[in-house]
């Protein structure tokens, strides 16, 4: 009796010892991690914590010895977890081949090990609402469904069908069911899709298979190399799925090793309604954590259809909202010891119905449990009303948040979505360019137009015709005052030459070859006017910037130098000059320097010219006007690109071919030079600081 009170005062002190590193953070900080945000911008932006840690589950597990005792059994490579409706917390305790359960409070209620079919290596486990246990029996290459007195009540084994190739292995790694009994199986390594059983057990067929990924270099393959030679080659098959889940309303997720689709929302039919998104960007990562490769394990979609990703690989939690936006993420550092809320190795992630996190770790064997804050639980809140169409109701919470940290700007998004709803269209317009989204700012100015055009239009429609009326009578009484007045000899006003060269890049706009031909051989064209065309240029490029309208340019000024926009392009520019210029004389063309000068700066004239007040008008569009915005942008770029095209065979004498050859090996000339130049430059500095460096050496 002494002797095992001994022993057991002792394992007592031993998970003491093991809790104290857990807890041993927990009185320094409220998380050891940095938590981020991405605002509207794409800029990734420290922020409050959303969650902290609130303890870890699975370190303090007993059970019967078989002789009226206790003992301690921890968890062993546990690979999934899985939280019922009930809040009753599953985990697939791997390498003790079994499935543990904890009650809401976190406590020990019972291990699930099915005698008269042990298990082995089990790494999946699912609940269904009326209590019945799925487990991926991995070892066992099956799926054992239990009912809530653990009888076992049906096996999921490999299925039988004409459509499966006798190389196909059946390991089941995870599963969920839907509403009607279906039960959908991820098979380790499984390239064909996730297996779909009917409640009875019967095949029913491959779903959600991912699309094989064909790189450049297999295209290229493709169209160079024999049949022989492409079957030499290693078959490309689509990534296999690594984990699913399945939400309230029946969509099913994926996490897989794909490099586009690396979670898919799929609907009933196997479509991926989110096939536009991506969610395996690596952000806020260090140069040798971006050498890594994301590694999705799992996903966790709570009761408001937010969702949690983890990456096992970079140790990241990344959570979205219902659409599949980003709301936050954060990266658990490094840590050679355990510390309460940081994870080594996650493996599954899943959520309870207060909104609670918990992670499993398959390095430390433990959950780790994370509890919204009070940043992070009136984000979720907004979040659910807003996604339910409760927008009213939601702005009080979205103020909270804006309370706790003002550069949140999915915030601002859900303030913008309330006022829009509630046909406040100025205050939407403000909100949405807080949040940098153009497209709701774009739809609120549509809407502010139509009512101040509503307002207007007699205003307008009066005006209009008072207009036209008061020209109409003004034409008639010029031809009769013209008719009857006697003609007077006009004076000639001496013209300034730079004045007369710069009416003569509207000549080039319709005569374009002649056009650059006079500025050589008429002298049409000068430094002067030249150097006003390119600061013209520049004028309105730096207008472009600044000046064009938010649903347009949705960049704030801020995060614009226009300093460096205007550095690039002059840099850009002279160095065409001077490389098509010693490309010129190499391949015996006829322009001068500054007929290559003048020219390459008469060619910017469309871009001068439409530019402008393209610029200000956009102010008054909207992108369902985008195709005039578009159609005039990009006309200016074609027509300059145009005009760069004739300037060279027009100065140079060249046909139409040494003209595209000349375009090609001034670009290329123009990547040479500046290879050369920050090869120097790079010397250089090197240079610099080792003569720095012996200087110091030497006056020590």
């Amino acid at each position: 009796m002494v002797l095992h009170l001994v022993r057991r005062t002792a394992r007592i002190g031993l998970v003491c010892l093991l809790s104290l590193a857990f807890i041993s953070m927990k009185a320094h900080a409220e998380a050891p991690y940095r938590t981020y945000f991405e605002n509207g911008n794409g800029r990734e932006i420290p922020t409050r914590p959303a969650y902290s840690p609130a303890g870890v589950i699975g370190d303090d597990i007993y059970v019967d010895d078989g002789e009226g005792g206790t003992v301690h059994s921890p968890l062993k490579r546990p690979q999934d977890l899985f939280i019922d409706a009930n809040d009753h917390i599953y985990i697939a305790d791997t390498d003790n081949n079994r499935v543990v359960e904890f009650d809401d409070r976190e406590r020990f209620v019972r291990e699930i090990r099915v005698p008269e079919s042990p298990l082995k290596s089990p790494q999946g486990v699912f609940v269904t609402d009326d209590g019945d246990i799925y487990i991926a029996d991995t070892g066992n290459k099956r799926v054992v469904r239990l009912d809530r007195e653990l009888r076992l009540v049906r096996e999921y084994v490999r299925p039988q069908s004409e459509l499966i190739h006798e190389s196909f292995i059946y390991e089941p790694t995870n599963m969920v069911v839907d509403s009607n009994g279906f039960v959908f199986v991820v098979s380790k390594g499984s390239y064909q899709g996730v297996v779909q059983f009917e409640p009875d057990g019967a095949f029913f067929g491959f779903f959600g298979a991912n699309a094989t990924e064909v790189k450049l270099m297999d295209r290229i393959r493709r169209l160079l190399y024999t049949k022989e030679q492409l079957s030499r080659q290693v078959r490309l098959l689509p990534p296999i799925i690594r984990n699913i889940e399945i939400d309230g309303q029946g969509y099913i997720y994926t996490v897989s090793g794909s490099s586009k689709e690396q979670v898919k929302k799929l609907n009933i039919r196997s479509e991926n309604v989110w096939k536009e998104l991506s969610f395996g960007e690596k952000v806020a990562l260090t140069p040798e954590e971006r050498e890594k490769d994301v590694q999705l394990t799992d996903l966790a979609v709570d009761a408001g259809g937010n969702m949690t990703v983890i990456d096992k690989n970079l140790n990241m939690v990344s959570q979205y909202d219902a659409s599949g936006k980003l709301q936050f993420f954060w990266k658990n550092p490094a840590s050679s010891t355990a510390v309460l809320g940081l994870t080594q190795s996650p493996v599954a992630v899943d959520t309870n119905s207060h909104g609670e996190l918990f992670i499993l770790d398959d390095a430390l064997n433990v959950v780790q449990k994370l509890k919204p804050t009070a940043f992070g639980a009136a984000i979720r809140q907004a979040f659910m009303l807003t996604q339910s169409g409760n927008y009213k109701e939601s702005v009080p919470y979205w103020e909270e948040v804006i309370k706790l940290n003002a550069l949140f700007s999915p915030a601002y998004h859900g303030l913008a979505q309330a006022a829009f709803n509630e046909g406040d269209y100025a205050k939407a317009i403000a909100y949405y360019k807080l949040a940098g989204d153009a497209a709701g700012y774009s739809d609120s100015f549509w809407q502010l137009r139509l009512q101040w055009f509503q307002r207007h239009f007699s205003l307008i429609a009066n005006s209009l015709l008072i207009a036209s009326v008061a020209l109409a009578v003004a034409l008639r009484l010029k031809r009769n005052f013209r008719f009857g007045a006697p003609s007077r000899p006009r004076r000639k006003r001496p013209r300034q030459t730079w004045i007369r060269q710069l009416r003569h890049a509207f000549y080039i706009l319709k005569h374009p070859l002649d056009g650059f031909s006079d500025l050589r051989f008429k002298n049409s064209g000068g430094y002067v006017s030249a150097f006003l065309l390119l600061g013209s240029a520049v004028l309105v490029l730096l207008v472009k910037t600044y000046y064009t309208g938010f649903s347009f340019n949705p960049r704030p000024a801020s995060e614009l130098n226009g300093g460096f926009i205007m550095s690039g392009f002059l840099v850009s520019w002279l160095s065409w000059v001077v490389c098509h210029y010693l490309i010129g004389s190499i391949q015996q063309g006829e322009a001068r320097f500054k007929d290559v000068f003048v020219g390459s700066s008469y060619a910017l004239f469309p871009f001068v010219l439409l530019s402008l007040p393209l610029a200000l008008v956009s102010n008054v569009l909207t992108l369902s006007e985008a195709s005039i915005y578009q159609f005039f942008e990009w006309g200016a770029m074609l027509w300059c690109g145009a005009l760069f095209f004739w300037m060279i065979q027009s100065l140079q004498n060249y046909s139409v071919g040494e003209t595209v050859v000349n375009i090609a090996l001034t670009l290329l000339a123009m990547i040479v030079m500046w290879v050369l130049i920050f090869t120097v430059f790079g010397l250089a500095s090197e240079l610099v600081s080792f003569g720095y460096t012996i200087y110091q050496e030497v006056t020590k």
